[in-house]
């Protein structure tokens, strides 16, 4: 696929992504069967849908796509919590801190960042603490809530981190099927630790249960796993910059939360600062 392809796709990413916490909200239902739903159906789509290869599915490769797994339920679970512990322009603001992290190991491993690739990531993370900043400041919200993001960030970083060695050796459809498979499982069994019967949300919840799986998992991270095979992971995930401003607009429209100036120059900025990243990374 050409540039023009990816940019689009890169777009596609961010919008899907952004509607996630929206769909969390209006869904009734608890964090962790939004979590387990997510996954296991976007799974089984993957797994049944005509192209793509499975030959490594089961394989020596398994592992890296199980532990990636293991780090998206993480991810999930910590992430859609503290949707209902702080506001959604708070929890999405931390949580789109893994764009920062990954780049810092990249450069730790001599994988150095473009100037502009910096600038752009710095901008998108003026937003991030921006928005973060004003909307703790002014809202207030919970500790737990804020550390819950804080921490699904870094387990967001840790999953594509891996993801990006996967899609070496592996197929889109191979890696998804098995990172997300992994995560259900693992999202699952902490469903029975947590004594949260994920089974009991389906009647009044599944439109958006499937909306979940559809938009923000096939749509957002599916997709970001397809770029990771071109692109640095810092640079596939920076489009989550966006999320923050996305989240928090929809959330005005949809859920009645405020919208201020502030969160208009912070969409600014993380609109800008993505599409210098993306403009400027090398394939």
């Amino acid at each position: 696929m050409g540039k023009a392809v990816h940019v689009m796709l890169f777009i596609v990413a961010s919008i899907s992504i952004g509607l996630a916490s929206i769909f969390i909200r209006l869904s009734n239902a608890s964090p962790i069967a939004c979590a387990f739903w997510r996954l296991l159906i976007a799974s089984i789509i993957i797994a049944f849908s005509p192209s793509g290869s499975t030959k490594h599915i089961f394989s020596k490769h398994t592992l890296y796509p199980f532990l990636a797994g293991i780090a998206l339920a993480t991810h999930f679970v910590l992430w859609m919590d503290s949707l209902f512990r702080v506001s959604v322009a708070v929890s999405t603001t931390i949580v789109v801190l893994y764009p920062i992290h990954l780049a810092i190991v990249e450069t730790l491993k001599g994988e150095k960042p473009s100037i502009l690739e910096v600038a752009g990531i710095v901008m998108g993370f003026a937003s991030v603490i921006t928005l973060s900043l004003y909307t703790s400041t002014h809202v207030g919200g919970s500790l737990i809530g804020v550390a819950e993001s804080f921490a699904a960030s870094i387990a967001a970083a840790i999953y594509f981190y891996i993801g990006k060695i996967s899609r070496k050796f592996m197929a889109l459809k191979e890696y998804a099927v098995t990172a997300y498979a992994s995560a259900s499982i693992t999202t699952l069994l902490y469903s029975f630790i947590a004594k949260d019967n994920v089974f009991s949300y389906i009647p009044k919840s599944w439109p958006w249960l499937l909306a979940l799986a559809v938009v923000p998992m096939i749509g957002g991270h599916t997709t970001m796993n397809y770029l990771l095979k071109f692109y640095k992971s810092s640079t596939v995930t920076s489009i989550a910059l966006a999320e923050p401003a996305i989240a928090s607009a929809l959330a005005v429209i949809i859920l009645g939360e405020n919208m201020t100036t502030i969160h208009g120059i912070a969409l600014a900025l993380a609109i800008s600062g993505t599409w210098i990243v993306l403009k400027s990374s090398k394939q």
